[in-house]
């Protein structure tokens, strides 16, 4: 019995065992979960398949392209192939679970690599016609997924059919499926009946697919509203109905461009474009990063809607965790209703009567007597203009003086600007001149609706308690200087910042604004009550003040600051760079204005001696005759000092070689050809018709020039070629018309077959350009095919499928891309280009591999020459006509479009730069737009780095015995890097040997290692210092350049030695010596991009080097600008990290320095920034090699002729064609008070480079510049001229040359610094101290200055300047301190505050020791208790 119990005990285990297993095995194959994953998917997709899905067994995941190993887990994976990238490696793992049964389907593929599927056919149709969207159709495809391919049964609910809504043009958002209308009619009958039609309401078009649109159409209904949400909007404007609409506005949830035919009817319609930004992100993920966005992201959502004409690129959605842990895609809310307020005010300024709107301007002026500043623009008489065109348009501008000089005396009595240690100044203003006041209540209020409430405690921890350090009366009420005419205000903009250092507080610090700066901006929303707020000339500091570089939130302050108040900008046209600042961080409509004039030097008289015996030197027949010729050469040349520029030797009895003297030919050329700007550009007053004349030729004449003679075969000179371009500029100018094309085959010498292939190459070339954005447009624009709803009924049965399915053929490909709408010429270079590489392999070294098959053709280098040479001709004469009469219109037009943009109307796009190097920004008047930073560098600026790379070290090897460069160090600028399209970075990236790869929209997304035979010389190792406007543009071509140096530094190179890796060893031995763990410093020996500390946008070194009794030598100044730029900039993950040594060690073995020139409105000696930038990574260098290295500019400003220049080369030419030429100085003269301030900066910077290469500046410079403004040697009654129209430039010269003197870099003579000082103090007893800070803040130079006069004058000139700093004037405390003591009570203040700190760690370690111990007591007595 017990046996028989046994076995069925025995038996009955068998039995339920297999029953659980059968049980078990039933559940798996009929009833368990279904685990979906999609890759690639935007959040916003993904979340709403999220939100569709009713099915508890069905689990929805996002799987990352790191995680494509554990792809074999899940029961079905859906693939985004969109913009996708991913490693071999990645993609082999997706492959493997393909074959190993996963079932996978790639959708909109680019890449017919990454078309990987293993799904049926019959599924996949189903599937797409889910995958058009919608609640019900998502839903839907989660049920077919769990029944027909994973195969359940149980808890598995047959699926719907899919529903097509492709042919709907218009839709209303629904929580369950949008509702769609097939037309405007349609449409409008719903929100009539649904109770949403408001009779007059605005009217707003909402298009795009980045956002959710149902909060933001309920948000904007809410506000008065009415709102038509577009499904394709180039179909909706194509087919004219957005005409039938009568819009106010439209809002773009941006993914790309949407076209010029969008543009063109936002120039009809004359609304503006709204493009609010997805974060794309978890939001505080966003919050936290300082970059805010960057990448592709960035471009499809900022840089190509800007292409359209957008405004505002305002954050409006992030993602945020839904209950499933997946990402949702909301509105911010505090955000969202800023946003719809923001839209709502600009569509009331085409509501508002002109009388009614009040309108606030900020302007910018230096500090004391100093002039209104813009760049290029006269402001005083611009300003005028302005007001009085808003007052013919009905604009209450009550009290407006007679004339401009009588606005300009207004504004220095009461819209003044004061330095922090001008104290009796201020109190003395406040006093007089009846400034508004803030209440504290007032401020309190305003702060509390605008800013959070950590940013008004980082205020006051910055500015003390309010009213802080700025303008007060004695009840405590913070004074803000302006000048009110009517509903008009004219407001200074005062500095953004605290502190000695003024271009640092201009141009970005990491510290929130101090609280008169703060108020400004509030008093002009809460207490003035301004319909739109106006910045006049670039530039003020709005657009630096911290902190996300792009994609705002609520923490940062351009953000806070502009609030909700429509925004306008008036801007340099030659300045892009810092115009795309002011658009995404201070939300600025651009309006560019016109620069200067450009005019001849016409400095051949002064050099005709040596230009003729030049002539008889190349007309040598004779030996004889050759060696007479070249001593007459170098003779002329020693007397006018170009030796010394070119730095050949001085001794006559010894001949120069041809080379020199081909040199000297060169450098004379230049200064006879080279382009001067004429007086400041007055916005509304048409330029002279010579000056037309002339800036056209200059636009013109050159590239002619430079492209006949590639087009000759590049034999002999450009010069030879000039006068027949000019001959032929001018015939045009006479005659006007546009030439055909037998006329530029005439002029060029081409046939016209040559014409038309060099139009078939260019127009290739520009076609790769953006063709991702292009081919949505065109796909947008097309008709969708009709296509039948397919049935579930009618599904056929479908055999299970394991493994992959072939990919994607050619034809399939290219079918696809007709459907997406390529054009027939794309459609033939994707097929060319998939034959010539259907063989090709995968393989990068792990990097994301380049598409392999629809790349875009390539073309030689000398196609692209030969193209390039062309087009420059053909452009050139062509337009002849057009540029005189778009110079001639811009003006108006500039006033016209402020106007019409105070009006809510729309500012049509254009490019930027001066009109020398892009014509196609004429006419002015249009709102700038940056290039797309993925596709750089572009195919002509890769060539064109090419060459300025090899040239580099021509330059270098000819100066230094054959020897190479082991080293260059590059600065990056915005400006240049968008006008050129990259080309420095193109010459950093072929330095070390490495070359870009472009995916099959154009853009660079790889690089390839260019094998040492082919490169043909060893890897030269870089340093990259960026910019931070760079920076903010184009983060990631900073993390290309680093993925370059570690490709370059790992390469095996056989035939010549590798400087990269050479160099990475040296850096980290430096690295070691300094202290740094071996370790960190393995990993910081690659660092090579390098920028600002805190986010800031300079240097930060500006201040200190032009206060020269702040420092002593010259390491000082290294040390601090190398503490200043020293943050790592090479990878998302160590952005902005300061890392100690870092810079120092990337900096040692250089050889050269690199500073790239695209603009010809300034030079090195007319811009501050490039003594800065360059002059202090050159500097640098020195201080950490002990070797002064080569400076090179990389010129780019002839678009024909890029070339290398040597930099004291460089300020040859400007000086001798600029601050030393009579005829500058006579068309400079005609000009007002900014004109005369450009005397000053030139002199002033002229300092800068003293300082921070020596050698660069002679002291026979310095002679020059005192013969001309202080001897007047060109008797044009100088010292006259400046009483008159500026009298703080002649004191501000004055004391840069003394203080020049003072610090041993000029040997002037006795005579010249007495008469000096007798000027310097004699103009300031006149006029009063104008207070720069070489005139009132260098007690050292004020001493020097006194010692150099009588006792008499001495005690006059300190009196005055002791006035304006109050120095002997008692404050609230009875005492005023000297900067140079507050200087050394903060230096004291530091030490107390770090041994305050120091301390309280101690404190805190030992409190929280006796804590652990009492505990570890404690528990021990339990213990011990429980036993």
């Amino acid at each position: 019995m017990k046996l028989k119990s046994r076995k069925s005990i025995i038996l009955i285990s068998i039995c339920c065992a297999l029953a659980i297993g059968a049980a078990v095995f039933a559940w798996c194959r009929l009833a368990s979960r279904t685990n979906i994953a999609f890759v690639n998917y935007q959040a916003i997709t993904l979340g709403q398949i999220a939100a569709a899905n009713d099915n508890s067994s069905v689990r929805i995941s996002e799987l990352s392209v790191e995680d494509l190993d554990k792809a074999g887990k899940y029961d079905m994976i859906f693939l985004n192939g969109m913009g996708l990238r991913v490693t071999d490696e990645q993609r082999q793992a997706l492959i493997d679970a393909a074959d190993k049964g996963t079932p996978v389907m790639t959708t909109a593929v680019t890449n017919p690599q990454n078309n990987i599927l293993s799904v049926d056919s019959v599924d996949v149709a189903y599937l797409k016609q889910y995958l058009t969207g919608g609640r019900s159709n998502y839903r839907n495809m989660l049920r077919y997924v769990r029944r027909f391919i994973d195969g359940k049964r149980l808890f598995a609910p047959m699926p719907g059919d899919p529903v097509l809504t492709a042919s709907s043009l218009l839709y209303y958002p629904s929580a369950e499926d949008d509702l769609n209308f097939a037309s405007v009619a349609e449409y409008e009958n719903y929100l009539r009946k649904a109770g949403k039609w408001i009779e007059g309401a605005p009217r707003i078009i909402l298009t795009g697919q980045m956002g959710v649109t149902d909060s933001l159409v309920n948000a904007l209904e809410r506000s008065g509203n009415m709102v038509y949400p577009v499904n394709s909007i180039q179909m909706f404007v194509n087919k004219g109905h957005a005409d039938s609409v009568a819009a106010s506005a439209m809002i773009n949830l941006a993914h790309g461009r949407m076209g010029d035919e969008i543009v063109d009817y936002l120039k009809r319609a004359n609304i503006p474009l709204f493009a609010p930004l997805n974060a794309n992100r978890d939001y505080q993920e966003w919050m936290d990063d300082k970059m805010g966005m960057n990448g592709g992201f960035l471009s499809q959502s900022v840089v190509t809607p800007e292409i359209d004409g957008a405004v505002r690129p305002y954050t409006l959605f992030a993602h945020f965790e839904g209950e499933d842990g997946l990402p949702r895609v909301e509105a911010i809310p505090d955000r969202l209703d800023s946003f719809v307020e923001t839209v709502g005010n600009y569509i009331a300024l085409r509501r508002k009567s002109n009388a009614e709107k009040k309108i606030a301007i900020f302007y910018f002026k230096g500090p004391g007597q100093n002039a209104l500043v813009a760049e290029g623009m006269e402001v005083a008489p611009s300003l005028y203009n302005l007001l009085s065109r808003l007052r013919s348009e009905g604009y209450r501008v009550g009290n407006l003086p007679a004339s401009a000089a009588g606005l300009e005396r207004m504004i220095n009595e009461n819209g003044r600007v004061f330095n922090e240690y001008a104290a009796g100044r201020k109190d003395e203003f406040v006093k007089r001149n009846s400034p508004e006041l803030v209440s504290r209540a007032e401020y309190d209020s305003w702060t509390a609706k605008a800013l959070s409430p950590e940013m008004r405690a980082a205020a006051d921890s910055v500015d003390g308690e309010f009213p802080g350090h700025g303008l007060a009366d004695d009840k405590g009420n913070l004074a803000l200087a302006r000048l009110r005419f009517g509903n008009v205000v004219l407001i200074p903009q005062t500095a953004a910042g605290l502190g000695d250092d003024d271009f640092k507080i201009v141009h970005g610090t990491d510290a929130a604004p101090p609280h008169n700066y703060i108020a400004a901006y509030l008093w002009v929303k809460y207490g003035f009550g301004a319909d739109a707020l106006m910045h006049f000339g670039a530039h003020g500091s709005l657009e630096f003040t911290p902190r996300k570089q792009v994609a705002l939130g609520s923490e940062d302050w351009p953000d806070r600051l502009v609030g909700t108040m429509p925004h306008i900008y008036l801007w340099a046209t030659s300045n892009v760079g810092e115009a795309m600042m002011a658009k995404r961080r201070a939300y600025a409509g651009i309006v560019n204005y016109l620069t200067p004039p450009f005019l001849e030097s016409n400095v051949r008289g002064i050099y005709k001696n040596l230009t003729d015996a030049l002539t008889a030197y190349s007309a040598s027949r004779t030996n004889a005759d050759s060696v007479r010729n070249g001593q007459l050469v170098k003779k002329y040349a020693v007397e006018l000092g170009i030796h010394r520029d070119l730095r050949l030797d001085s001794v006559l009895t010894k001949p120069w070689s041809d080379f020199d003297i081909m040199r000297v030919e060169n450098f004379a050329d230049e200064l006879a050809n080279e382009k001067m700007t004429g007086a400041h550009y007055v916005l509304g007053v048409p330029y002279s018709p010579e000056n037309i004349r002339s800036t056209v030729l200059a636009m013109t004449v050159d590239p002619v020039a430079h492209s006949l003679h590639k087009l000759a075969g590049s034999k002999g000179s450009v010069s030879a070629f000039r006068p027949k371009a000019s001959e032929l500029v001018n015939s045009l100018l006479a005659k006007g018309g546009v030439p055909d094309d037998d006329f530029i085959c005439k002029a060029a010498g081409i046939s016209k077959e040559m014409l038309d292939s060099a139009r078939h190459i260019t127009e290739e070339i520009a076609g790769s350009k953006d063709m991702l954005s292009r081919m949505m447009v065109m796909g947008s624009s097309m008709n969708a095919p009709r296509e039948k709803a397919l049935r579930i009924a009618d599904r056929p049965a479908v055999r299970k499928h394991r493994g992959m399915i072939p990919g994607m053929s050619p034809e399939k490909a290219l079918e696809m891309a007709r459907k997406m709408g390529a054009d027939e010429k794309a459609l033939k270079k994707m097929e060319a280009a998939m034959k010539s590489k259907s063989s090709a392999k995968g393989g990068n070294g792990g990097h994301p591999s380049a598409p392999n098959g629809m790349a875009p053709a390539t073309r030689s280098a000398a196609e692209i020459q030969f193209a390039s040479a062309v087009a420059d001709v053909e452009r050139a004469i062509r337009n002849v006509s057009a540029y005189s009469d778009a110079l001639r219109m811009s003006p108006t037009h500039e006033l016209d479009v402020l106007v019409n943009a105070l009006d809510g109307g729309y500012i049509a796009p254009t490019s930027g730069g001066d009109p020398v190097l892009n014509p196609d920004i004429l006419p002015t008047g249009r709102n700038m737009f940056a290039v797309n930073a993925e596709e750089t560098p572009s195919a002509i600026a890769w060539e064109k780095g090419k060459a300025l790379a090899d040239n580099t070290i021509r330059m270098y090897r000819r100066a230094h015995g054959d020897s190479i460069p082991r080293k260059v160090s590059y600065t990056l600028w915005s400006s240049e890097f968008i006008e050129t399209e990259g080309a420095t970075i193109a010459q950093v990236l072929y330095m070390l040997g490495v070359e870009p790869v472009r995916d099959p929209f154009g853009r660079v997304t790889d690089l390839r290692l260019i094998p040492s035979k082919e490169l043909g010389r060893p890897r030269i190792d870089v340093v990259v210092q960026t910019s931070g406007q760079l920076r903010d543009l184009a983060a990631s071509r900073l993390f290309l350049i680093s993925r370059a140096v570690k490709m370059a530094a790992e390469a095996k190179d056989k035939e010549y030695p590798n400087y990269v890796a050479e160099g990475v060893v040296e850096s980290e031995q430096h690295l070691v010596d300094k202290g740094v763990s071996p370790k960190e410093a393995r990993e910081l020996s690659t660092a090579r991009v390098f920028g600002g500390v805190n986010g800031n946008y300079g240097t930060g070194i500006q201040a200190m080097v032009e206060a020269g009794d702040r420092w002593e030598k010259e390491d000082e100044i290294a040390s601090t600008y190398m503490a200043n730029m020293g943050a790592v900039y090479d990878s998302e993950e160590d952005w902005e990290q300061l890392r100690e040594n870092a810079f120092e060690a990337a900096l040692t073995r250089t050889d050269v320095v690199v500073q790239p020139r695209q603009s010809n409105t300034w030079g090195a000696l007319s811009l501050d920034h490039v003594y800065e930038f360059m002059g202090g990574l050159d500097l640098a260098v020195r201080n950490v090699t002990g070797k002064d290295p080569d400076a090179y500019m990389s010129d780019y400003r002839n678009r024909s002729n890029a070339r290398m220049q040597e930099v004291k080369e460089a300020i040859g030419v400007e000086s001798r064609t600029t601050i030393l030429n009579p005829n500058y100085i006579k068309e400079k003269m005609k000009g007002g008070a900014g004109d005369a301030s450009e005397f000053a900066d030139v002199i002033r910077n002229t300092y800068g480079w003293n300082v921070m290469k020596p050698e660069a500046i002679d002291d026979e410079l310095w002679d020059d510049i005192y013969d001309t403004y202080v001897a007047d040697r060109n008797n044009l009654g100088m010292k006259e001229y400046f009483s008159d129209r500026n009298p703080a430039a002649l004191q501000e010269m004055t004391a840069v040359m003394l203080e020049t003197v003072r610090k041993g870099m000029w040997d002037a003579s006795p005579e010249q610094v007495a008469r000096l000082a007798e000027l310097h103090t004699e103009m300031v007893e006149k006029y009063g101290a104008a207070c720069s800070g070489f005139v009132c803040d260098n007690a050292k130079l004020r001493d020097f200055i006194s010692s150099k006069v009588s006792k008499e004058k001495a005690s006059a000139y300190n009196n005055e300047v002791a006035s304006v700093r109050a120095e002997n004037i008692s404050d609230n405390d009875g005492k005023v301190m000297k900067r140079e003591e507050m200087n050394a009570v903060d230096k004291v203040t530091n030490r107390i505050n770090g041994v305050i700190v120091a301390v309280a760690v101690v404190l805190a370690l030992i409190v929280f020791a006796v804590m652990i111990r009492r505990r570890r007591k404690n528990n021990t007595e339990e213990m011990e208790d429980n036993d």
